[in-house]
C-alpha cells in the first residue's frame, strides 16, 4: 500500500469515528427524560412522644417501729390490710414496764408524804420563830428541808410520767390511715428499740414512679404535664406533674427515679398498678420523608435531589434522626425548597435528567 492510501484509510476511519461518537451523543441527547415522584422539603418543628412503665404507690411511706425494746406479745395486722388512725398493730410484753411504773407510783406516794412533812416543819419552825422561840437558822434549815422534799417531789412526779409513756410505748399503732405494705416482725420475737416492725403506704396522697434514662432526665422541663394512664385500662388517665427527682442516678441501672403527683387520682389506681407516663416533648427542626427516599453513599445514608435548572439529579448525604415503620426523619444535609425524589431510588444515577412532579409537601 502506497503512504498515499495509508492516508487516505486513516482520514477515513478517523471520520468514522467522529460521526460514530456525534451518534452517540445525539443518542443520549435524545435519550427520553425519567420521571420521578418528588417531595418538596419544608422543615417543621417535631415534637417527640416518650412513654415510660411506671408504677402506682403511696407519697407518704412510713416505717413503725417500737420506741422500746421487748418481746413481741402480738401482731395484729398482715400484708395488705387497711388500717385506721390511731389502730393497734402489735404490742410488746408490758409485765417489765408495768414494774417501772409501780415503782415510779410507790416513789411519787413517798416523794408526797416527805415534802408534807417538810412543809408541815417550815410552817412550825416560822411560827416558832415569830414568837422569838427558835433562831433564824432553824427556819432556814426547815425552808433547805422543804425545797429539797419539794424537788424530790417533782422528779418522782416526772419519773412517773415517763413510765406511763413507756408503758404506751409497748403498743404500735398506726400514725394516720394507710395500707400495710410489709411485715417484719412475728409475736414471740425480741426487737430492738427502733428496729423496723411494720410498714405503711398512705393512702391519702397517690404517685407515679418512674425510672428514666438520662438523656430524658436532663431534658424534659421541671414544669412539663405528664399524662398517667393504667396500663389495664388505658381510659383511665390522670394528668400530672412532677413531684419530685431523684439528684443521683442509680448506681446499677444508672437511672434516675422521678415520682409524678397523681391529684384526685380514681380509686382504681391502686397502689402497686402498673402505669404508662406519657409526654411531648419540644422539638427541633426536622424533616419527614418515606422511608423508600433513603438510598446511599460510600455506606452513609443519602437522599436524590433534583436541580431545578438542569433537571439533573444530585446525590445529597443526610443525617438521620430516627427511623419508624415507614417514615425516616432527617436533622440535617437538604435545604428548604429541594426536590427529594421519594421512590424508585434504586434505579436512578447521579447526573440523571429526569422530570418531576411535586406530590407533596413534607410538615
Amino acid at each position: 500500500m502506497t503512504l498515499l492510501n495509508t492516508v487516505q484509510v486513516s482520514v477515513l476511519v478517523c471520520g468514522l469515528g467522529v460521526v460514530l461518537g456525534g451518534c452517540r451523543e445525539e443518542a443520549r441527547s435524545q435519550e427520553p427524560l425519567r420521571p420521578v415522584r418528588t417531595m418538596i422539603i419544608k422543615a417543621a418543628s417535631i415534637g417527640e412522644e416518650v412513654a415510660q412503665t411506671g408504677e402506682v404507690q403511696a407519697r407518704v411511706m412510713t416505717d413503725l417501729g417500737f420506741r422500746i425494746g421487748g418481746r413481741v406479745a402480738s401482731r395484729a395486722v398482715e400484708v395488705g390490710m387497711s388500717v385506721v388512725k390511731g389502730q393497734v398493730l402489735a404490742t410488746l410484753e408490758p409485765n417489765d414496764v408495768q414494774n417501772e411504773l409501780r415503782v415510779a407510783e410507790a416513789e411519787l406516794t413517798s416523794a408526797e408524804a416527805t415534802e408534807q412533812l417538810a412543809r408541815s416543819q417550815l410552817s412550825q419552825q416560822r411560827t416558832l420563830y415569830d414568837k422569838q422561840f427558835v433562831a433564824r437558822v432553824r427556819v432556814d434549815e426547815a425552808e433547805a428541808n422543804w425545797r429539797a422534799a419539794h424537788a424530790r417531789l417533782n422528779v418522782a412526779k416526772t419519773r412517773l410520767l415517763t413510765a406511763r409513756d413507756k408503758l404506751s410505748y409497748t403498743e404500735l399503732r398506726a400514725p394516720d390511715t394507710a395500707i400495710v405494705s410489709a411485715v417484719a416482725i412475728n409475736t414471740g420475737q425480741v426487737v430492738e428499740a427502733g428496729q423496723l416492725a411494720i410498714k405503711l403506704a398512705s393512702t391519702e396522697d397517690r404517685v407515679a414512679v418512674f425510672n428514666v434514662s438520662e438523656r430524658l432526665y436532663t431534658s424534659v422541663p421541671p414544669d412539663v404535664k405528664v399524662e398517667v394512664a393504667l396500663v389495664s385500662d388505658p381510659s383511665i388517665k390522670v394528668i400530672g406533674s412532677i413531684r419530685d427527682a431523684s439528684p443521683t442516678a442509680d448506681v446499677a441501672t444508672r437511672t434516675y427515679r422521678v415520682r409524678i403527683a397523681l391529684p384526685d387520682a380514681p380509686p382504681t389506681m391502686t397502689l402497686g398498678a402498673t402505669v404508662t407516663g406519657r409526654l411531648a416533648l419540644s422539638g427541633k427542626p426536622l424533616v419527614i420523608l418515606p422511608a423508600s427516599t433513603l438510598t446511599s453513599d460510600e455506606g452513609k445514608p443519602a437522599v436524590y435531589v433534583v436541580q431545578p435548572t438542569t433537571h439533573e439529579l444530585v446525590r445529597k448525604p443526610v443525617v438521620v434522626a430516627r427511623y419508624t415503620a415507614s417514615q425516616t426523619i432527617i436533622e440535617s444535609g437538604l435545604a428548604e425548597g429541594d426536590a427529594v425524589v421519594i421512590a424508585g431510588v434504586s434505579k436512578l444515577r447521579p447526573g440523571q435528567k429526569v422530570s418531576y412532579a411535586t406530590e407533596q409537601v413534607s410538615k
